[in-house]
C-alpha cells in the first residue's frame, strides 16, 4: 500500500512515524520508571514507620493492652497517605485499629489477598495495601493491615504531561525543519522531473527540457533525461515504420488463427497459456476470459498428463494423441492434439480437435455393424426401390441363399416371395402410418423346405432426404417354436376330434384339486357315453364312426365356456369338466347335452343317429382324489345306461377335509 503514496508521503511519513515512536517510547519509558520509583519509594517509607510502630506494639500486644495499642497506632497520623491501619492477634482476632478522619479506605478483593500473602503487599489503582508482621524473638505474635493512598502518584502525572509537551514541541520543530531542507534540496527538483516525464509521456513532444540547477545525482539524472529525449526523437521515425510494417503482418496472421476452425493454444515451459484463438473456446466450452492466463496442463483434465508434460517440458513433439477430456460441464469429450515447438524459445503450439461427435459415430458404426453381422435373426435391408441393398450372414443360414446371390436384386427375383408379395402394399401402408409391421409369414428355403418366420418391417431414413426411407426386415426363425407347439399340442389333444386327451384331463383335475385352488360354487364332472356308435361302426364303417365323432365333438364344445374343458378318454367316452358351476348348472348342462346328442348327423347323403348317456359329479371343496370322482362319475354314467339310455344321473357331494 506504501508503494502507492506519492514522494512527498514517502518522505514525510517516516519523519512523522518516527518522531511518534520517539516521543511515546520515551514519555513511556519516563512515565513507568517514575511510576516504579514511586511505588517503591511509597512501600519502602510505610514499611518503615510500619516496622517502627510495630516495635512500639510489642508490649501491649503481650499485656494484652488494647488501648495502649490504638495509642501507638496513632502514630501512623504522622503520614497523611496512610489511611487505615488495623492490628490482628496472631489468631486472627481483630486487637486495635487506626483511621484517618473524613477517609474512605476500600478492602482488597480476593486477587488483591492473594498478591499480599504471596508479596506482603498489593498495588490498585488508588490505594496500597501492605502486611506487617509483629515480630517477637523471631515469632510473629501480630500483623498490621496498612491501607496507604497513592495521592502522591498524581505528580508523576503532571510531571510526565509537562515533559510530554516540552518534547513534542522539540520534535515538531525538528521535524519541519528536517522536511523543508529535503523539500528544497529533493522533492523540488524531482518532481520538476516527474512533471517532464509525464508531459512527455502524454504529449510525445521534445518541448519539456528541463535545465540542471544542481551538479549532484539528481543534476545528473536531469541531463540523463534531456538526453533520452535526444535518443527517442531519432528512434520515432524507425519505430513508426517498423509498427506500421508489423501491424499489417500481425492482422494478416490473426486473420488466419481465427480462421482455422481447430483450437490453437500457444503455452511456455510451464504450461501457461500465451495465447488462443477463438475455436478454443467451442472447444474447451468456455469463455476467453476462462483460458487468458490459465494454465494449459489444468485446464486440459485428461488421462494422457504426463505427454502434455513430456511435451512443454522437453519438447518431444507428436501427431493426433487421441485424449478424453472432462469439460467444465463434466462432459466427456475426445480430443485429438499434436504439439509442436516453436522457434521462440520455450513456447510450444497445440493444435486440438473435438473429434467427440465423430468418434461417437464411428463406434455406433462399428456397434451397428457387429450387431448387423452376429445377429442371430436374419437382417434385410430393401432401397425404395424394393432391391436388396444389405443382408447379414444369419439371411444365408435361414433361407440357404449366399449374400452374393441376394445383393442388387429384388426379392422376388430370388425368393418365391409369395405370401410376402402379397401383403407387401399392407405392410407399407402400416409402415407409412405406424412406423413398423409384423407378422408371420411362410417362406421356401433354397431346399424347399418351408420355413415359418416371424417378420418386423421397419423404415430409416436415408441421407438423400426425410423423404426416401430404407425398409428393414428382421426375419425371426420360427421352426423350433412351431415344432415345439405342435409336440406340445399331440401331446394333450386327441388327433381325430382336437380335444384333450386323458394327460391333459389329469393335469386339469391335479390342477384343480390342488391346495392352491380356490372352488367357490363348485366344480361339476360330466362322464358321457354315446349309445349306437358300435352300430354306426358296422352299419356304414370306420370313417362314419370318426365324422360321428368329430361333430360330437363340437356339440359338445358349444356347451361349455373358455375356462371349462371337453376330453375324449377312448372310443366314444367323453369327460366335461365344468369349473364355477353348482348343481343345478350341471344338471342343465346335461340336458341340454342329451338332446344335442339326438339330432341327426347327415354324413355322405345319409343320416346317422347315436344317443348319450350322461353320469355327473359334483364337489364343493375338501380334498377328494381324482380317481374317485372319475369313478363316481363313470358310476353315474352306468347307472344312467341301466336305467334305460338317453338319461343322466348326477350325483352330489359337500367334502370338508
Amino acid at each position: 500500500m506504501i508503494s502507492t503514496f506519492s514522494l512527498r508521503s514517502k518522505l514525510l511519513t517516516p519523519i512523522i512515524l518516527f518522531s511518534v515512536v520517539i516521543f511515546f517510547v520515551s514519555q513511556l519509558y519516563s512515565f513507568v520508571s517514575s511510576h516504579a520509583e514511586q511505588k517503591d519509594v511509597l512501600v519502602e517509607r510505610t514499611k518503615v514507620l510500619a516496622n517502627g510502630v510495630a516495635y512500639n506494639l510489642q508490649a501491649a500486644i503481650l499485656f494484652n493492652d488494647s488501648l495502649g495499642a490504638k495509642e501507638v497506632l496513632s502514630a501512623f497520623s504522622a503520614d497523611e497517605q496512610i489511611l487505615r491501619v488495623k492490628l490482628y492477634t496472631a489468631d486472627g482476632q481483630l486487637f486495635s485499629m487506626y483511621e484517618r478522619r473524613d477517609a474512605s479506605a476500600p478492602i482488597p478483593n480476593a486477587t488483591q489477598r492473594a498478591e499480599i500473602v504471596k508479596q506482603g503487599y498489593s498495588m490498585g489503582d488508588k490505594h496500597l495495601f501492605l502486611l506487617v508482621p509483629i515480630l517477637v524473638e523471631g515469632e510473629a505474635i501480630a500483623k498490621l493491615r496498612v491501607v496507604v493512598s497513592k495521592s502522591s502518584f498524581s505528580k508523576i502525572y503532571d510531571r510526565t504531561v509537562n515533559n510530554a509537551m516540552l518534547f513534542l514541541g522539540l520534535l515538531v520543530i525538528s521535524s519541519a525543519t528536517l522536511y523543508l531542507m529535503a523539500q528544497k534540496f529533493i522533492l523540488d527538483p524531482v518532481y520538476a522531473l516527474n512533471q517532464a516525464i509525464q508531459s512527455f509521456n502524454e504529449r510525445k513532444t521534445q518541448s519539456t527540457r528541463l535545465s540542471a540547477s544542481s551538479s549532484d545525482e539528481i543534476g545528473d539524472l536531469v541531463n540523463a533525461f534531456n538526453h533520452m529525449l535526444d535518443k527517442i526523437g531519432q528512434r520515432d521515425q524507425q519505430v513508426a515504420y517498423t509498427l506500421d510494417k508489423l501491424e499489417q503482418e500481425k492482422f494478416f496472421v490473426n486473420e488466419v488463427v481465427e480462421a482455422v476452425r481447430h483450437a490453437l493454444v500457444v503455452v511456455d515451459s510451464s504450461g501457461n497459456i500465451l495465447h488462443s484463438n477463438a475455436a478454443s473456446n467451442e472447444v474447451f466450452k468456455c469463455t476467453p476470459a476462462y483460458l487468458k492466463g490459465a494454465n494449459f496442463l489444468e485446464i486440459l483434465n485428461t488421462d494422457k498428463y504426463h505427454l502434455l508434460l513430456d511435451a512443454v517440458k522437453t519438447g518431444k513433439e507428436f501427431d493426433d494423441e487421441l485424449l478424453v477430456f472432462t469439460n467444465v460441464f463434466s462432459d466427456k469429450q475426445l480430443l485429438k492434439v499434436s504439439c509442436r515447438k516453436l522457434s521462440r524459445q520455450d513456447q510450444f503450439l497445440f493444435a486440438i480437435r473435438d473429434v467427440t461427435v465423430v468418434e461417437a459415430a464411428l463406434k455406433r458404426q462399428k456397434l451397428a455393424a457387429g450387431v448387423f453381422e452376429n445377429s442371430q435373426d436374419g437382417l434385410v435391408v430393401l432401397n425404395q426401390d424394393g432391391v436388396i441393398t444389405m443382408t447379414n450372414p444369419a439371411v444365408a443360414k435361414l433361407l440357404g441363399y449366399s449374400q452374393e446371390q441376394l445383393m442388387n436384386k429384388r426379392p422376388s427375383d430370388v425368393l418365391e416371395w409369395r405370401q410376402f408379395g402379397t401383403l407387401m402394399p399392407t405392410i407399407i401402408e402400416s409402415v407409412d402410418n405406424f412406423g413398423q409391421w409384423q407378422g408371420e409369414i411362410w417362406e421356401k428355403h433354397s431346399s424347399g423346405q418351408a420355413i415359418p418366420m416371424f417378420v418386423k418391417v421397419n423404415r430409416i431414413a436415408t441421407e438423400e432426404g426425410d423423404s426416401v426411407y430404407d425398409y428393414v426386415l428382421i426375419l425371426s426363425d420360427l421352426s423350433n417354436m412351431k415344432e415345439m407347439e405342435r409336440l406340445e399340442y399331440l401331446a394333450h389333444h386327441d388327433l381325430l376330434t382336437g380335444l384333450a386327451n386323458r394327460a391333459q384331463l389329469n393335469r386339469v383335475m391335479d390342477e384343480i384339486l390342488s391346495p392352491q385352488y380356490c372352488i367357490e360354487e363348485g366344480v361339476g364332472l360330466l362322464y358321457l357315453d354315446l349309445d349306437g356308435f358300435k352300430q354306426v361302426n358296422d352299419t356304414y364303417g370306420h370313417d362314419a364312426g370318426d365324422e360321428v365323432l368329430k361333430q360330437v365333438a363340437e356339440r359338445l364344445l358349444s356347451q361349455v365356456q373358455s375356462q371349462d374343458l371337453v376330453a375324449r378318454l377312448s372310443g366314444d367316452e367323453f369327460v366335461l369338466v365344468l369349473r364355477s358351476c353348482d348343481v343345478d348348472s350341471l344338471e342343465d348342462c346335461a340336458v341340454r347335452l342329451l338332446s344335442l346328442m339326438e339330432k341327426e348327423i347327415i354324413y355322405k347323403g345319409r343320416v346317422l343317429r347315436v344317443g348319450a348317456s350322461i353320469g355327473g359329479y359334483h364337489i364343493t371343496g375338501g380334498s377328494e382324489s381324482q380317481d374317485a370322482i372319475m369313478k363316481a362319475a363313470d358310476t353315474a354314467m352306468y347307472q344312467a345306461k341301466s336305467s334305460g339310455k338317453g338319461r343322466y344321473v348326477v350325483h352330489s357331494k359337500v367334502r370338508t377335509g
